[in-house]
């Protein structure tokens, strides 16, 4: 299947379809394995193959289409049973296999009529993966499982192999399922093009295992060099996105919305003891407080790397944060919009409460699960105490609304996910896939109750955002949204 893309010449409207492609390489998440087809990603009965015993397939279509890419790891998956291969393992052996018995030196992913990438137009960050002792040894313990699994075949050295395992983990793209879950992970040369930012003008959505990038604003026309995608989840700190970024793909994020004042006060602010005053206070909370990271100019001059530039002045970078009121604590014990004083008292509470939240957001985060218990013991610590739209008290409501829905405890989610949706807005926008799945799980829960003038204003606001970020044709909108509106509008 060829890519289909969007004349450059033509203006642009949000919403528009710019780019669909297939993955030049592709693992299903071994945690879907014998749920989902490891060729179509399609969920449902699937049956084993019978040369490994280890990838299933929905049908015999969908194994002879994969045979190609299949054949040569099968006769290796069952000779290394019952050991496991790990998805990144996979992942680089489906591109050696590629690569060194394909076309995948010679494969071009176009983006234009005229214009395409091919693998080795992939940034591999050499440099900066050999600084990075974290992923040098997840490389090391991939190339043992590599040499295992892969020891009839003659495999590149080691030099080529950090540049295949370089260009693999930078270029990436998470594969999401219809609600916005993690299925899989895919290369995709053409849509690798797509620079990050915090404030993206297009969002990739997935049909299987096919890309979909789609404009969610409007443009004069499709200049590629400015489309902009987010790599990461949005609902943190800026800290918190710089350091990710920085880690993962070896960037400084500097994009406006990093460095927005305005916003950066409210992620981590207090809530006003003026109980008329919305506006947030900004108490430091721990000791390496700090929420933007400034890189010096004179060292981007210098050509020196991102990591580097930002060691050296993360102690400035904290001084400037100081001056400017929000680590001083003369300055930060009071509300600059209404004068009112933050007692020492009021202000170690909520030191406390964010240090208390701090850990079970991270236990949760590791256990992969979220607790109702914890969360509403969390939200009770919160409860003013916190600004409605400070990040931590975000990302409660969002494992809490979550674990409700688990646990079926309707009218308690559909109070949750009040409060939830301008978090939405604020850290994502108001045209993120996110904040429109927020929107149909609450007007189902709504329809289900039979409250359907409020089921019905929730479900065309999720219309509107999911007809623009996923298209009319996507499933989600066609076999999940539509039916709910649908009977929302019959039943008001």
């Amino acid at each position: 299947m060829k890519n289909k893309y969007r004349n450059t010449d033509s203006s642009i409207k949000a919403g528009d379809l710019i780019l669909t492609e297939q993955p030049f390489a592709f693992v299903l998440s071994s945690k879907e394995q014998g749920s989902r087809c490891d060729s179509c990603f399609e969920k449902g009965k699937v049956l084993k193959c019978s040369g490994c015993q280890f990838v299933y397939y929905c049908g015999r279509s969908c194994q002879r289409d994969a045979w190609g890419d299949h054949k040569w790891e099968c006769a290796n998956f069952k000779r290394v049973a019952p050991k496991v291969l790990p998805d990144g393992a996979r992942m680089l052996a489906k591109i050696i296999n590629r690569l060194y018995r394909g076309d995948g030196h010679s494969f071009r992913s176009f983006y234009s009529g005229t214009s395409f990438r091919m693998w080795k137009d992939l940034m591999s960050h050499y440099s900066d993966l050999k600084a990075d002792k974290k992923r040098m040894e997840h490389f090391t313990s991939l190339c043992v499982v590599l040499f295992e699994f892969l020891k009839d075949i003659s495999l590149p050295n080691t030099v080529e192999l950090m540049g295949l395992y370089g260009r693999m983990v930078i270029n990436s793209f998470m594969i999401l399922d219809i609600d916005m879950n993690s299925i899989g992970t895919g290369i995709y040369l053409a849509s690798s093009i797509l620079d990050h930012s915090c404030n993206p003008n297009a969002v990739a959505t997935f049909d299987g295992k096919t890309i979909n990038i789609r404009a969610i604003k409007d443009m004069p026309c499709l200049d590629w060099n400015q489309m902009r995608i987010s790599y990461i989840d949005l609902m943190k700190t800026p800290y918190d996105r710089q350091t990710e970024l920085l880690q993962n793909y070896y960037f400084l994020c500097q994009c406006d919305r990093c460095m927005d004042e305005d916003q950066i006060k409210y992620v981590h602010g207090a809530i006003c003891l003026n109980r008329q005053c919305n506006e947030p206070v900004s108490i430091p909370w721990k000791e390496d407080y700090q929420l933007v990271r400034k890189p010096e100019k004179k060292a981007e001059e210098n050509g020196e790397s991102n990591t580097e530039k930002v060691e050296e002045n993360t102690e400035e970078s904290s001084k400037e944060v100081s001056e400017n009121g929000v680590d001083g604590k003369e300055d930060a014990l009071h509300c600059k919009e209404c004068g009112t004083k933050y007692t020492e008292k009021h202000a170690d509470v909520f030191v406390k409460t964010m240090e208390f939240t701090h850990v079970h957001l991270q236990n949760m985060e590791r256990a992969s699960v979220a607790y109702v218990d914890v969360c509403q013991y969390c939200l009770d610590r919160q409860e003013g105490v916190v600004h409605p739209l400070n990040v931590m008290h975000a990302q409660t409501l969002d494992h809490a609304f979550d674990a409700l829905i688990q646990v079926q405890l309707w009218e308690k989610a559909c109070g949750y996910a009040e409060k939830l949706i301008p978090c939405f807005r604020f850290y994502y926008g108001d045209r993120n896939p996110l904040l429109g799945l927020l929107y149909l799980k609450y007007g189902k829960i709504l329809l289900y109750k039979m409250e359907i003038e409020k089921a019905l204003a929730q479900l065309k606001n999720a219309e509107k955002i999911i007809k623009m970020t996923h298209g009319d044709r996507h499933p989600l909108y066609k076999e999940q949204l539509m039916p709910l509106l649908q009977q929302a509008i019959m039943e008001s």
